[in-house]
């Protein structure tokens, strides 16, 4: 089986990251391959933190 990293790097987007989660998320399902989803918090000052670990927490291919 093929694996698969997508990092993506974030900088104060606590208003967006459920919703590209959601969506790479579900694009990555469709494929038959093994999936990481890794996001790299670039030092925000918003509640993007935050809200990485809860979708960490929430889906175990993801990473922060």
């Amino acid at each position: 089986m093929l694996k698969l990293s997508v990092v993506i790097p974030v900088y104060n987007e606590e208003g967006n990251l459920d919703a590209l989660h959601g969506e790479i998320d579900a694009s990555l399902k469709r494929m038959d391959l093994d999936y990481e989803i890794i996001f790299v918090d670039d030092g925000s000052r918003d509640g993007s933190p935050a809200i990485l670990r809860k979708i960490a927490a929430a889906d175990k291919n993801v990473r922060v």
